[in-house]
């Protein structure tokens, strides 16, 4: 195996870190990244719960580790493997939407100016919607707003799975 000497924990953070990277390139190849931006919260619902499936074989593969199962041990894992990944999932956006598809946040303008303008009830409501959307799509608050709902996910994740491992 390629890191069989590391650190499980670090090991399948980078394992997160490397899909998630390639789901967010395959989003842009398909076009979900701008002419078809409108399935882009699916897809992202889709790779956080796929991220989970990543915590249940990492909870699995330090259950054969262990000589015995402890709950907090678990959460303890999970939230560790949840800081790894956080951090490191957050420079790797960061350099993507930087370096890789600097035109994200343009495209997403774009596509909501144009739903705003079939749905606006006013010029007042598209001007207060234009204005919300111009603040949120900047990188930092992009990349806080995102963290913190992967956050969400990783705090459910390893408070919850681990209720479900059984001792062997």
């Amino acid at each position: 195996m390629i890191f069989s000497g590391m650190n499980n924990t670090l090991k399948f953070a980078i394992y997160i870190v490397v899909f998630s990277l390639i789901w967010l390139v395959g989003e842009k190849l398909i076009g979900y990244q701008n002419t078809i931006v409108d399935w882009l919260p699916f897809t992202s619902l889709l790779w956080l719960i796929l991220i989970g499936v990543f915590y249940i074989v990492f909870l699995r593969s330090t259950r054969r580790q262990a000589t015995k199962v402890v709950y907090n041990t678990n959460v303890k894992l999970l939230l560790t493997l949840s800081i790894y990944w956080l951090l490191a999932f957050g420079l790797v956006k960061w350099a993507y939407f930087l370096f890789v598809n600097p035109d994200y946040f343009n495209d997403l303008i774009i596509r909501g100016r144009e739903w705003l303008t079939l749905t606006a009830t006013s010029e007042e409501n598209f001007e207060n919607a234009t204005r919300m959307m111009d603040d949120f799509l900047q990188l930092p608050v992009y990349l806080g707003i995102t963290t913190a709902v992967q956050l969400i996910f990783c705090l459910i994740y390893a408070f919850l799975f681990p209720a479900f491992v059984k001792n062997k």
